[in-house]
């Protein structure tokens, strides 16, 4: 064998060799991280597409629909309070909370820092995690991207904070690769992305030119792959509810999801667990969106019609409140100065049924939806109206029982058909909010309880403490308590616990005799009972209510004293907001008050056993809302205030007036 002779390199020589090896190393380390992936694999590409003006969302909406081929909703931003960094933090966590339990309230600026090496990270990250960890809830920020094999990849504009690249960071905060340059080139750049990342988020530019990135996106997505377009978080600080496409879905029709069950709603936590489905990732413990699907008919001018009506509920609810009081004021002294106390008891009588009836006038204008002053003036005229006629119609007692009942049954029957009423009128859940998106919303939740109860009163108002008596409490609790709490109707926890505890001391009032230890032990126990109840029917029927997903799925004691402790939090911001301390103070001197002098009080009942099991239930059911619910003073303020009508209607017995 030939002798193989060692080459003796100069110092330079040697050391330029050295530094091309290592950068050769380098790149193909490089290589080798950025690898690319499974052609046959699906991609996903997040959109997010900014408005043509400053905080409208309509153009988007128009726009967005323009596309035949692309399925159309709106998404919910944030649950309570809005800043463009939470939804953000938000929809990469795939979980969300409350604002107002996290320290500090406000979320920190976030902004997208690119590296030299390609590569990016979040500046104010650690902040963010931080604050994440005072939620009260499991949230993990970045947990979208971070799950992905590969991570994410972000394609946008130089010169802009581009925010939306937070949807593309992983736990750390890092994004696995950047892309900024013009708008021209956006498209080219993101289909150049696809080919190693099977995730790119995209930050779309305005106007004109962003439609045609879009166009160009929804041309260049092959079968197979997901394309969802959100509208860019406006900076903003009121609820925002934003126009939302996506192509690839089973049909082009109307999105939707299990979180929201409303055709055309679904929220930004919907989005990591779409995304995980598309890729075949399985998704992680303790997120609580739900994916993303098609169904039904899009249609756009409803969207537009539904996002304009949930705009200026929450607005309207102070003066319709005040319009009626003042109303009622009104005609108290009209009729007091007619007919002196007989008119005065009159119209303590009319003015209760009138705002009795309110709960069902409110679905009525909810759903033709006029301007302000017009939708003020029908609630009033149209409650005050129905009022006078009950009063004139049905006999004292009684009156309570025909608007009651009414309320009970169209709210049980808007609940089977999907809450499509509910969430417009001026007393249910908003969307824009975030917090529910069906069923019954505090408000309601103790005033239809307490509703419940004195319908049952006034029907059996001369009937005696006995068993059948009783029985008919519990039957038509336990009933109301399936529409209330079943996960594919109302899927209210504290509704249940609201309204089967006052249904339980109803019925225990009603029962012949002194009831016995026993007899209260089982009366306390048959809330609880009927909360495992519906759980386990939800776990049967496939229902995925709030109780089933949140306690029984809970993965260790910690999650469940977090839920605990979550709530009370919740309910204490309630109390301490506004002039809350003072409604509840209110409430409560009032009820107070009402216990101590009952007899006198309630002396025009002349001892109805029926009348005071429901008075007695009614204050029981607004004392247990209030304890078990994360908006517990509201709860007790509406139930306080609806046995307030109930005493106001009481003491305007007419044989009062003759007497005097």
């Amino acid at each position: 064998m030939d002798r193989i002779e060692r080459v003796h390199l100069p110092p330079r020589t040697r050391l330029s060799c050295l530094a091309a090896a290592l950068l050769l190393a380098l790149t193909l380390a490089g290589l080798a991280g950025a690898a690319p992936a499974d052609a046959r694999a699906p991609r996903v590409v997040l959109a997010f597409l900014p408005t043509g003006g400053e905080d409208n969302p309509a153009p988007v909406l128009d726009r967005l629909g323009d596309r035949r081929q692309l399925a159309l909703g709106m998404i919910s931003a944030t649950q309570g309070r809005y800043w463009p960094e939470q939804m953000m933090l938000d929809i990469s966590a795939g979980s969300r909370t409350s604002a107002t339990v996290y320290h500090p309230t406000a979320p920190a600026p976030l902004e997208l820092v690119p590296g030299g090496d390609g590569t990016g990270f979040i500046f104010g990250w650690s902040q963010a995690l931080k604050r994440a960890d005072t939620a009260l809830a499991e949230i993990k920020p970045g947990l979208l991207a971070g799950a992905i094999p590969g991570g994410g990849a972000y394609a946008g504009i130089h010169g802009r904070a581009n925010v939306e690249a937070v949807a593309a960071a992983d736990r750390v905060g890092n994004v696995a690769r950047v892309s900024l340059g013009p708008s021209g080139s956006l498209a080219r750049r993101v289909r150049s992305l696809e080919r190693r990342y099977r995730f790119v988020v995209a930050g779309l530019p305005t106007a004109a030119k962003g439609d045609a990135v879009l166009d160009r996106l929804l041309r260049d997505r092959r079968k197979g792959d997901l394309l969802l377009v959100l509208q860019s978080p406006p900076r903003a600080r009121v609820p925002q509810l934003l126009p939302a496409a996506a192509a690839g879905l089973r049909t082009s029709g109307a999105l939707t999801s299990a979180t929201t069950r409303l055709d055309g709603i679904v929220a930004g936590i919907d989005v990591p667990v779409t995304v995980w489905h598309r890729l075949g990732v399985k998704t992680p413990a303790g997120v609580k969106g739900q994916a993303i699907n098609a169904d039904g008919t899009r249609d756009k001018a409803e969207l537009k019609t539904l996002e304009a009506r949930l705009r200026v509920v929450s607005g309207r609810r102070t003066p319709t409140f005040g319009a009626l009081v003042l109303t009622w004021l009104a005609l108290v002294l009209t009729l007091g100065l007619v007919a002196d106390r007989r008119g005065i008891r009159a119209g303590m009588r009319i003015g209760a049924l009138a705002f009795l009836w309110v709960p069902s006038v409110l679905l009525v204008t909810g759903v033709l939806a006029p301007s302000r002053g017009v939708e003020i003036a029908m609630i009033v005229v149209s409650c005050f109206a129905l009022g006078a006629l009950t009063d004139r119609f049905v006999r004292w007692p009684r009156g309570p029982l025909l608007p009651s009942a009414v309320a009970l049954v169209a709210y049980c029957g808007d609940l089977v058909a999907g809450s499509p009423l509910i969430v417009r009128s001026l007393l249910g859940v908003n969307p824009r909010s975030g917090s529910r998106f069906y069923g019954l919303g505090n408000e309601l939740e103790s005033t239809l309880a307490v509703l419940l109860l004195i319908a049952v009163g006034a029907l059996l108002w001369r009937h005696g403490r006995s068993r059948a008596a009783a029985a008919t409490f519990a039957i038509v609790g336990l009933v109301f308590c399936v529409f209330v709490g079943a996960g594919q109707l109302g899927a209210d926890v504290g509704g249940v616990l609201t309204v089967g505890s006052g249904v339980a001391a109803a019925t225990v009032l009603m029962l012949p005799g002194r009831p016995s230890r026993r007899t209260i032990v089982i009366a306390a126990l048959v809330p609880v009972v009927a909360l495992f109840g519906l759980a386990a029917m939800d776990l049967v029927t496939g229902g995925n209510g709030h109780f089933t997903r949140t306690v029984l799925q809970a993965d260790s004691l910690t999650s469940l004293r977090d839920v605990v402790q979550r709530r009370y939090t919740l309910a204490y911001n309630v109390l301490a907001k506004g002039a809350m301390p003072l409604l509840t103070l209110i409430a409560i001197l009032a009820a107070a008050y009402a216990v101590r002098y009952r007899e006198r009080i309630y002396a025009p009942l002349r001892g109805s056993a029926s009348w005071t099991a429901a008075l007695a239930g009614g204050l029981t059911a607004s004392v247990i809302g209030a304890l078990f619910n994360d908006s517990g003073p509201i709860l007790l303020a509406f139930g306080v205030f609806v046995l307030a009508l109930a005493t106001s209607y009481i003491r305007g017995d007419p044989e009062l007036a003759r007497e005097n």
